[in-house]
């Protein structure tokens, strides 16, 4: 059989060289160099010079620049296309491409993989090609050339492609693999090949044909096999990322490219469906090109495209906070019904880092059924063990939840990672099915088709392989092109109430990208800020609107939230994406933080405006819980007593009371709960609770060690911390400098430690009311390649650790007993992280850190990590961010460790009153709750109307009756879903509403 093999793998190649003919270049060139373009339409001709073919441009990295050129093309019964060219080949996410306009019209992408537009025959064409090199090539070349296609050739070359390809899967011992080359064989020895090109050969073609179609797919292939047969569903798919190596405003063109070659395609293959998600590309078409937003509104409406995907970006999921993750689905959802009626069932997340156990709850109060992934197949270490499951979060909310599995396998068992990034061959059609491991729910598994990363989409090669892999090759499944919503709704009736049907606990962590949780310090802490500052702005714009009656600006909190949104998405806040993407981060946060601070400046100044000026000050807690506090009053730190939540007060009288005593001599601070010690190089040998009469660092040890790791991934340099570099580490312990310093109600030891080329300033703040000691942290770094954590070894002896997530709580293993729990040696957390014993914990609480590593009694929370790819620049020059230590007794629930986090991230503030007398009342709370477990994290108007949403969740774990109180007034309360429509009426007595709320579960409530 190998003779076989080798004749028909021949031949197959001449009929590929013999698919076109007529091959004539394109001469009269003219270019036009230029930046992104601001329209459709193409600059002046006076404006272009000429170009010759295959001359080099480009001026740099994303350089642009227009094409013309313009041809007559005589009538023939061959069909017609026109070449776009390169010279550089195979698939690369950030090679050169193009949008061709053809009379006028934008027709479609071109790229490596899409290299020609269909003509339309006879007649005159004018064309533009707009040209872009791509993130990493500063210099390419240019070629057009026409060439008429060989039908028959082409369309036997794919009859035979498609089962050859098959028999690189099948055994050769197999019936079906000797049936098959038994055909085929037949096939290519009816080809005349003594002059190849001549009359003779083009009516073998006819005849070779012929045969393909009535004897291999019509006679030997079966597609009809009933309805439990194996089968494959195709879905034309291209995945974006909205940036990575290339910007967000690059990302609008590759929108237009991608979306237009799908387009195209469907008027040639009537077959091809299509489905894409993310509603910010959407709007980006809708933005650049308005006709083609058009001609999708259409696709979808005929029932060939499916928007679908549930988020306004496939965002990252370990992160991002809890309100944003509602505010994805919000945005996302409402823009797909708002814009095409669509109502999203689905989470597509197929290229994200990681699953937070948070998600099954948001998912099912947003209306979402499915949630599908394949990333977690990139596991390093362990396998997930299921691929059709039902998923269940931290509240015990369940999600149904589908891995895709698509790989173009070889011989041999299947292999663990999977691809998003699929075509239609038959061993990726095989290798798809056999790689679905829960065949016994099921003989339907998902094949996404289509080129992606930067976008592209399936090509016409794809769409020709599947009208034959339809056909029912033997040996393979059957393929079925479909959309993915279809095929969930026929899998949902099969898992329905079905005792096969596996579970999942917990979080879906992807043992890969750890770094992720650290990479680009600024950026995470710009985001972390941003979300904290639209819940401040949304709090207060909805009281000064009860209270003074101005208008909520939710236009502005839109736009804002949408780049927040955006700034989520899956390799921008990680830290994985080009310099570039990051400098249009700094200016993107700079709007976002000037839109809320806008707002919120106007609304406390609005309240001021309105209380007597002899009251004194008016503090704003944005807070579900009352408490003393800590508050800046004309810059300087004090304690207040804090008796309104979610709202504001008048007071005149603050504690600025200090009574730390700090002995640099002693290298000793004493405060009223803690004595801490120092060693020589200023790293702290104890702290002792006096309040619980224990040591809490371990013996033997130091705390608040800072430790550099060498730090050299050997693959995804940004994404990765791999375990291999946690062996190793250097505490810094020079000294360039120590002083006390004052702040009002605070005092601190400030420390700079230099360390080769940088420096590490911290100022250690001591309070004598709270019970929590800072470590404000500046790092001027100028290092590369080294990760930076703080150690803090404690006498805590426990085989677990609590992290918080959105929404709640994860508790994680702190030792390594099996391989799923040495995989997580780096894990991802929210504000704090806490490990408890029976009587006494410490959490460590952060206002932008996320990667953590608690084992074997030693918490570190990772400060920043310098890599160099795919951004030299990531981590270089000045670092801010503040942790805290906060020791309690008892447990974590028993502690006050949720409020000094919110504390941290989310202050308190105060302004004078400047009003001649109060015209509005002096306290007035948004929301106040009689069960400090239940929090209130959202108040803001409603997306409909002018009705109040209150956002609630249980942080403890604790199922309890909480009753709701508020200055607001409001005639009728409803429970809703987190799309924030009504489920059902709650009861409202004497103005308040009583409510039960499970263990870590999301209430939204709107007042009417």
């Amino acid at each position: 059989m190998e003779k076989q093999n080798r004749k028909v793998k021949k031949y197959l190649s001449i009929l590929d060289s013999t698919r076109l003919s007529d091959r004539r270049t394109i001469d009269n060139i003219t270019i036009c160099p230029c930046d992104y373009k601001k329209s459709n339409t193409p600059p002046a001709l006076s404006e272009f010079s000429p170009y010759t073919s295959g001359d080099l441009w480009g001026s740099g990295w994303d350089s642009h620049a227009w094409f013309h050129f313009e041809f007559d093309a005589e009538p023939s019964d061959k069909p017609l296309r026109l070449y776009a060219h390169t010279k550089i080949q195979g698939w690369d996410a950030c090679n050169p491409q193009f949008i061709a306009y053809i009379n006028g019209v934008l027709r479609q992408g071109l790229d490596t993989n899409h290299t020609y537009v269909e003509l339309d025959g006879a007649g005159h064409y004018d064309c533009y090609i707009y040209g872009y090199t791509g993130p990493k090539i500063s210099e390419t070349r240019f070629y057009a050339e026409l060439a008429h296609v060989n039908t028959d050739v082409d369309q036997l070359y794919y009859d035979i492609r498609v089962p050859f390809e098959m028999l690189d899967y099948l055994p050769t011992t197999s019936q079906e693999y000797a049936e098959i080359l038994r055909h085929l064989d037949a096939a290519v020895s009816l080809l005349e090949l003594y002059e190849v090109g001549s009359d003779e050969y083009f009516e073998s073609v006819k005849t070779a044909r012929d045969y393909m179609q009535n004897e291999f797919y019509g006679k030997f292939c079966n597609s009809d096999r009933g309805a439990n047969a194996p089968t494959t569903i195709g879905i034309g798919h291209t995945h974006i990322d909205c940036a990575w190596q290339w910007t967000l405003k690059q990302t609008r063109e590759k929108v237009q490219r991608s979306f237009g070659t799908v387009l195209e395609l469907m008027k040639r293959y009537p077959e091809y469906k299509f489905m894409s998600s993310q509603a910010l590309l959407y709007q980006n078409l809708k933005e650049e090109a308005p006709e083609l937003y058009e001609q999708v509104k259409e696709r979808i409406a005929d029932g060939r495209w499916e928007c679908e995907g549930g988020m306004w970006v496939e965002a990252d999921c370990n992160l991002t906070s809890g309100e944003s993750l509602v505010r994805q689905v919000l945005y996302g959802k409402r823009f797909f019904k708002e814009e095409f009626g669509v109502d999203n069932r689905v989470l597509w997340l197929p290229d994200v880092f990681g699953y937070s156990a948070a998600l099954p709850q948001i998912l099912k109060k947003s209306g979402i059924d499915w949630f599908v992934t394949s990333k977690i197949s990139w596991n390093e270490t362990n396998m997930m063990p299921y691929d059709t499951f039902e998923w269940t979060g931290i509240d015990g909310t369940s999600v149904n939840t589908y891995f895709l599995t698509a790989q173009d396998q070889g011989r041999g068992e299947p292999a663990r990672y999977t691809t998003y990034v699929g075509n239609t061959g038959a061993k990726m059609v095989a290798g798809t099915w056999n790689r679905y491991q829960q065949k016994e729910l099921n003989n339907e598994a998902i094949l996404t088709f289509g080129f992606g990363d930067g976008g592209g989409g399936p090509t016409a090669e794809m769409l020709e392989m599947a009208r034959r892999t339809e056909k029912g090759i033997p040996g393979a499944p059957l393929m079925k092109i479909d959309f993915a919503g279809d095929f969930l709704s026929r899998l949902e009736k099969k898992i329905e109430n079905n005792p096969l049907l596996p579970k999942w606990r917990g979080e879906l962590y992807l043992e890969f990208h750890r770094g992720t949780y650290t990479s680009i310090a600024k950026n995470k802490r710009n985001n972390r800020q941003s979300e904290f500052l639209y819940l401040d702005a949304e709090l207060l714009a909805e009281t000064v609107k009860q209270v003074c009656g101005d208008a909520f600006p939710k236009a502005k909190l839109h736009r804002g939230w949408e780049m927040i949104l955006t700034n989520q998405f899956h390799d921008i806040i990680p830290g994985s994406s080009i310099k570039e993407v990051y400098d249009q981060c700094d200016i993107d946060y700079k709007f976002i933080k000037d839109t809320a601070n806008e707002i919120i400046d106007h609304a406390k100044s609005e309240i001021a405006s309105k209380i007597d000026r002899s009251r004194g000050y008016v503090v704003f807690n944005p807070h579900s819980f009352v408490t003393s506090g800590e508050v800046k009053i004309d810059g300087v730190a004090a304690i207040v007593d804090c008796p309104v939540s979610k709202g504001y007060f008048v007071c005149d009288s603050f504690n600025y009371d200090c009574d730390v005593d700090v002995s640099l001599e002693d290298k000793t601070v004493t405060t009223d709960r803690y004595i801490v010690k120092f060693n020589d190089a200023w790293q702290i040998i104890s702290i002792y609770d006096r309040d619980c009469e224990r040591e809490v660092i371990a013996p033997n040890s130091v705390a608040n060690d800072i430790r550099v790791y060498a730090d050299h991934p050997d693959v995804y340099d940004a994404w990765e911390w791999q375990p291999y570099s946690i062996d190793k580490y250097k505490s810094l312990t020079a000294v360039e400098s120590v002083e006390v310093v004052d702040d009002g109600a605070r005092r601190g030891i400030r420390i700079v430690r230099p360390h080769m080329k940088s420096k590490i300033t911290q100022t250690i703040w001591f309070w004598d009311k709270l019970g929590k000691i800072d470590f404000e942290t500046v790092a001027d770094w100028h290092q590369q390649h080294q990760m930076v954590k703080a150690a803090f070894p404690v006498d805590i002896n426990s085989d677990k650790a609590t992290y918080e997530i959105q929404f709640g709580t994860l508790e994680r293993p702190t030792h390594k007993n099996t391989s799923w729990d040495m995989a997580k040696f780096e894990v991802c957390a929210q504000k704090y992280a806490d490990l408890s014993d029976g009587g006494y914990g410490v959490a460590i609480i952060n206002d932008c850190k996320y990667g953590h590593d608690i084992h074997d009694g030693t918490i570190q929370l990772s400060l920043f990590k310098s890599p160099t790819e795919p951004n030299p620049e990531a981590d270089q020059g000045i670092i801010e961010l503040t942790y805290s230590l906060c020791p309690h007794a008892g447990t974590l629930a028993e502690s006050d460790v949720v409020k000094y986090a919110y504390y941290l991230n989310y202050p308190m503030s105060a302004v004078r009153a400047t009003g001649d007398e109060s015209t509005i009342p002096e306290s007035y709370s948004a929301v106040t709750l009689d069960r400090e477990n239940v929090i209130c994290e959202t108040v803001k108007e409603s997306e409909d109307g002018s009705d109040t949403i209150l956002r609630l969740y249980e942080c403890r774990n604790r199922k309890t009756k909480v009753t709701l109180s508020t200055s607001y007034k409001f005639e009728k309360a409803y429970l809703c879903d987190l799309m924030e429509n009504p489920i059902k009426e709650l009861e409202v007595v004497d103005g308040k509403i009583k409510t039960d709320i499970a263990g870590f579960e999301i209430l939204t409530i709107k007042l009417m």
